[in-house]
């Protein structure tokens, strides 16, 4: 009777500190914290330069009132830039209307401790994002450990964008979960904007005209940055495979009884915001080579009869913001110069 009781009592014990574990907030850290785990950090560099060292302990002067999180991280990343000249220059590049993506070696530094080196990728992580550079800021944030950081509902707010962009549906949506969930004092802008990307991820399909739009939209992106190697070219293809594979729907409905592809064509327009769907279509100046698209799928190379017919497939059967799009993007793509640089 008694062992029944105790072994019942540490079933209960082990539920409620799982309940415990599961519903911990990540929350800021106190300024208090952060300031003295940047000095510590500091005075292991062991620095000769007094100006340095007062410069420093400047940034760290007591505030009456409360400082936010991401201010506080910004006096992080202050210190480690006053200190070390090679994360001066990396976190000097980290500004708007930067050629590239910079390049973030000086993050494997042994000179930065576990406090630091988190709290500066999450900077740089950020700012990649913010610039457009997806890929990069997506694969910085894998090695950030959240536990180590000032500022957590930033670092989640951005990655979790990345992820939205780059179609990453269940990591997205997990990233989105830990924010609004598990994440303490975070910001308005970030859970309202959390919240609709949420939304926009929840209704993505795959194979759907929302999901092409989203790729055309993301080869565009790549190519804006100068980016035209294989990687793109890998998208482009899956894009006009996919174009083939909602042609042939559309084209079997119809020739199955009519009137089911207008269905199929309404179902999948509210998958996203239109402004995802919509792609540029400036051409480059000068004259350029033809380019053969599709060489998956061959739509690209259909004999003229085949073409008419297909657009006369994608005029009467997908809502006008997708057509748009497709027309666009085809013209642009089957007018691009090859390309063998950059991802």
């Amino acid at each position: 009777m008694r062992r029944t009781f105790f072994a019942g009592l540490l079933l209960l014990l082990s539920s409620l500190s799982l309940s415990a574990a599961e519903s911990r907030l990540h929350a800021p850290l106190p300024f208090d914290q952060a300031k003295a785990r940047s000095l510590d950090w500091a005075a292991s560099r062991n620095i000769p330069d007094k100006a340095i060292i007062d410069a420093v302990g400047k940034l760290w002067v007591s505030a009456a009132d409360p400082i936010p999180a991401d201010e506080v991280h910004d006096r992080v990343v202050q210190t480690a830039t006053a200190i070390e000249p090679a994360l001066r220059d990396l976190i000097s590049k980290c500004q708007f209307g930067s050629v590239g993506a910079p390049d973030v070696e000086a993050l494997k530094s042994d000179k930065l401790d576990a406090f630091m080196s988190n709290n500066l990728k999450a900077f740089v992580a950020k700012f990649l994002a913010q610039a457009g550079f997806y890929d990069e800021s997506q694969q910085l944030t894998a090695s950030i450990e959240l536990t180590q950081l000032v500022d957590p509902a930033t670092y989640l707010f951005f990655k979790a964008v990345c992820e939205h962009r780059l179609l990453m549906k269940k990591e997205g949506l997990a990233t989105i979960k830990l924010l609004r969930q598990q994440t303490a004092n975070v910001p308005v802008r970030y859970s309202t904007l959390a919240e609709l990307m949420e939304t926009d991820l929840e209704a993505l399909e795959e194979k759907s005209l929302n999901e092409v739009a989203r790729l055309m939209s993301d080869a565009e992106r790549r190519l804006q940055l100068g980016r035209g190697g294989e990687r793109v070219q890998k998208v482009e293809e899956d894009i006009v495979a996919r174009l083939d594979e909602i042609i042939k729907k559309l084209e079997a409905q119809q020739s199955g009884g009519g009137g089911g592809g207008n269905g199929g064509g309404n179902k999948n327009q509210s998958g996203g915001p239109a402004g995802d769907s919509r792609v540029k279509g400036q051409t480059a100046p000068g004259e350029v080579d033809k380019k053969d698209i599709g060489n998956k799928s061959g739509w690209g190379a259909l004999p003229p009869k085949e073409q008419a017919k297909a657009k006369n497939i994608i005029d009467r059967e997908l809502p006008p913001h997708y057509r748009n799009a497709i027309e666009q993007y085809l013209k642009k793509l089957a007018t691009r110069p090859e390309s063998t640089q950059g991802k």
